[in-house]
């Protein structure tokens, strides 16, 4: 838990303030839906935090730190709390690969993905063009202010195995296993999106089907 404070809040503050004493007034920074934790979904930003583990606690901590510099210094401040984040290039993540990407490797090879029983808890995945898309539209927000990064959809795991299974053309069956940790899991993730439209003007292109369809295609252009 030091560590993870350590890297997700002491040292985004310390680039903070680093940036800003060199001349930085335009500040757009990663935050998590991880906050949320259990809360009922789908979630909207003034939801109080109820992180259910480590990373979410150090993400919530940097949100109220970074609400508390407004009207403190003269600086345009942007954070996206971004949901389940996918798409080509992760290859160098390994085990911390979106799942959406590491299913696609296995069953690309026949292999079935490895599940959580029994496969529906949902997610709010959102494709990484999507992810590029908003980051550009934060460029132009004026205060200080948290955002919502995600589909505003969820899509179950279960779900998931048959969107690629159709992108494939394959009839791969997932394998289940227990979840190690039930209590620390969140369950259903859902964002509403309305701020981010209304003030970033940032509205998702892509569900799960068209973005795990164009992540496919990327993957057959670059070899991959």
């Amino acid at each position: 838990k030091e560590e993870m404070l350590y890297s997700n809040f002491e040292q985004s503050k310390h680039l903070f303030h680093l940036v800003f004493t060199f001349g930085c007034r335009q500040f757009i920074y990663a935050s998590s839906c991880a906050v949320y934790g259990n809360l009922p979904s789908p979630y909207t930003e003034d939801l109080t935090p109820a992180p259910l583990n480590a990373y979410g606690e150090s993400k919530a901590a940097f949100d109220e730190w970074i609400l508390d510099r407004n009207n403190k210094t003269n600086c345009n401040v942007v954070g996206l709390r971004y949901s389940n984040v996918y798409g080509i290039g992760e290859s160098h993540k390994g085990r911390r690969a979106s799942m959406i990407y590491q299913m696609i490797e296995k069953m690309k090879k026949g292999e079935s993905p490895k599940l959580f029983k029994d496969g529906e808890q949902k997610r709010d995945w959102i494709y990484i063009k999507d992810v590029v898309k908003a980051n550009l539209q934060a460029l132009g927000f004026k205060g200080v202010g948290i955002f919502n990064c995600g589909s505003g959809k969820s899509t179950s795991f279960n779900d998931l195995v048959k969107i690629i299974n159709n992108k494939l053309n394959a009839n791969i069956q997932p394998e289940w296993i227990d979840c190690p940790f039930p209590e620390k899991y969140q369950s259903n993730t859902k964002t509403n999106m309305n701020k981010a439209a209304r003030e970033l003007n940032f509205a998702p292109s892509y569900d799960c089907d068209a973005g795990i369809e164009d992540m496919i295609t990327e993957m057959k252009k670059a070899g991959i």
